[in-house]
């Protein structure tokens, strides 16, 4: 391993300047999903497991003198507890010395920890050598484990001090320690399967001096990067199991003061011919939007091997009333070893990065490093839609609404304010609402044009596969008069809008495998949460529902094969009896069966009234096997 899978341009750029977008970024199977057993094997074989000591760094001595400060007697330095009997930090762990890393010994005896620990130095020299200047020989390496009991954790704090926000970063760099900085990586080695809400351990980002946070669950191939002397972090209670990690301090010095107009941030999004001539009619806006124009959109993409994803998001932008606003987190799933398709992902020389607005008559900036979050991972460990949108939610940081799409999409002008105000309109007896519809076809080769389709669109139950999935269409609505939301009770996965707290209410399960199934499953799991699901008066966007030529057909292995059958049997058990997991308890599967016309049980259709009222909007039926 040469360097971390997954660092871009956008990690590279927060530790920079870690004001822009909280400073930390996430790289998930940064070294492959073998690597981190095989390396809780090597360290256990080598007897760090057992020195694993009640320790502390400075920064606990440090927090000890403020404490001793401000409470006098009243504080209690034995077992690093606060006056009020509360453990400041609950982890045993054990630094790796320097000395014995420099050893040739220590290379034959460690391999796996040595190239992890290269394989950090190296890319961290790689990517930020024109603005850091690191010092190798201060290199800290520490194993830590947290006991699933509950209680232990690590109370907030940032690695220069207690505090750390409200700072100017160049400044802070220069105060201190010989200007040094912290580039803090942790790495998780936590069991396989890991649960955020059964297991807990959430590695806990303060993004702002006040309490809003974000938590990163610990899952196993998850890499952490942050300037950790600027940003606040805590780590919470571990609930059933115990949580290690290793973690590795990267020191150094700034060569150079940043500069938010230099060549720092490449600038991205600007204007690309074949999407800004030609748009679709703009959406109609409501006669007043200034109420909720602050209001921001996280915009979740899975992108599996598609070179249409770059042209998506720029419609995305380029549509929008209010570029501002929108943040995007793209799961890329391709093939790490053609240079071709990770080129396709990571450069973006042909966009600009920025796009101006006027936003409450402010110019506001849409720039890659504080709107554009990124999990890449190779197509080979792909696993499926549903574990991409999982990934993709995962993505998500307070933002006050979600839009699901594919990654290959068009929009029509004021997208935004209009799905916004429609979301609205429908929601007002019942704040859990969504918005769905399968959008009509697009070719990426012709324009859409002041002609294309704007007729609602509303999903229908078609059939029964062999599987005994239902099967569903999306038809126009003929009816040019229909002046609401059309209630629909079945779901589209790439192209939905809700409130965010969805992911909260009814998150993406990690269905591996799952194609037909995906939206019969997110149906009837709202359904029993008690969401209410809408179709929008118009169309929004358009969809490429001809087949991507690099979706090859890999060879189907055992796994792949017991994965599908079991996520299928998931679904079955929630449409036959409720006994599937992800229900919500608000309302039953047998008030959806009903509603729905479909009997589960017998994998018929009881009824579809609707039909004469529209027409086809496609042949294709989203998904592929």
């Amino acid at each position: 391993m040469s360097s971390i899978q997954g660092w871009t341009p956008k990690t590279s750029i927060l530790l920079c300047d870690p004001t822009k977008g909280g400073g930390y970024d996430i790289i998930d199977h940064a070294f492959g999903p073998a690597f981190p057993t095989a390396l809780i094997e090597e360290l256990r074989a080598n007897g760090w497991l057992g020195r694993l000591r009640k320790a502390r760094t400075k920064m606990d001595v440090d927090l000890e003198k403020i404490m001793h400060l401000s409470l006098g007697h009243a504080y209690l330095n034995n077992n690093s507890h606060t006056g009020d009997g509360t453990v400041i930090r609950g982890d045993i762990s054990v630094f790796i010395p320097r000395d014995k890393r420099s050893k040739v010994s220590f290379q034959e005896d460690h391999p796996l920890l040595h190239e992890f620990i290269r394989s950090i130095e190296s890319t961290v020299c790689d990517n930020l050598s024109r603005n850091f200047e690191f010092n190798a020989n201060m290199t800290s390496v520490q194993l830590a484990r947290y006991p699933g009991d509950g209680q232990s954790g690590y109370h907030r704090h940032c690695d220069s001090g207690p505090t750390c926000q409200g700072h100017d970063v160049n400044t802070s760099l220069s105060n201190g320690s010989n200007g040094r900085i912290l580039t803090l990586f942790v790495y998780y080695l936590t069991p396989h399967h890991w649960d955020a809400e059964l297991d807990g351990g959430a590695l806990r980002m303060y993004t702002s001096a006040d309490n809003n946070s974000f938590d990163i669950t610990p899952y196993s191939d998850r890499l952490v990067v942050f300037r950790s002397e600027h940003v606040e972090h805590q780590v919470m209670p571990s609930l059933r199991r115990e949580r290690i990690a290793i973690t590795v301090w990267i020191y150094g010095r700034p060569t150079m003061k940043h500069n938010n107009s230099g060549n720092m941030t490449q600038r991205v999004l600007a204007g690309h011919e074949s999407i800004s001539k030609d748009l679709p009619p703009p959406l109609p806006l409501p006669p007043e939007t200034t109420h909720f124009i602050h209001e921001r959109i996280f915009v979740a993409i899975p992108s599996y091997r598609d070179s249409e994803t770059w042209p998506t998001i720029q419609s995305l932008l380029q549509t929008a009333h209010h570029p501002g606003r929108i943040y995007v987190g793209v799961v890329w799933q391709i093939d790490t070893d053609s240079e071709e398709e990770v080129k396709m992902c990571l450069e973006v020389e042909h966009f600009s990065n920025r796009i101006k607005a006027q936003w409450d008559g402010t110019e506001v900036e849409w720039n890659l490093e504080t709107h554009l979050r990124s999990i890449i991972m190779d197509y080979r460990q792909a696993t499926g839609p549903c574990y991409a949108r999982y990934l993709g939610q995962s993505l998500h940081r307070g933002e006050e609404y979600l839009l699901q799409i594919d990654s290959h999409m068009r929009f029509r002008p004021n997208w935004d304010v209009y799905m916004i105000n429609q979301l609205k309109k429908c929601s007002d007896s019942n704040s859990r609402v969504v918005l769905t519809a399968y959008p009509p076809n697009y070719d990426a080769s012709h324009a859409l044009g002041p002609n294309a389709e704007t007729r609602p669109t509303l999903l229908l139950p078609w059939k029964f596969d062999s599987d005994n999935m239902l099967r569903q269409k999306g038809k126009i609505v003929i009816d040019s008069e229909m002046s609401q939301c059309r209630k629909c009770l079945l779901f589209a996965a790439g192209f939905n809008f809700s409130y965010s707290t969805i992911i909260d209410d009814c998150p993406y399960e990690k269905l591996h495998g799952l194609f037909f199934g995906e939206e019969i499953s997110m149906a009837v799991r709202l359904f029993t949460h008690g969401y209410d699901i809408f179709s929008p008066e118009e169309t929004v966007c358009y969809h490429q529902w001809s087949r991507n030529p690099l979706r090859k057909r890999d060879p189907i292995t055992a796994i792949m094969k017991s994965q599908r059958e079991a996520s299928l049997e998931t679904v079955r058990l929630q449409l036959k009896g409720g006994c599937g997991r992800g229900l919500g308890k608000l309302r039953s599967v047998e008030e959806f069966s009903r509603a729905l016309g479909v009997d589960f049980e017998r994998c018929q259709l009881i009824s579809n009234e609707d039909v004469h009222e529209l027409s086809d909007v496609m042949e294709h039926i989203r998904g592929f096997l």
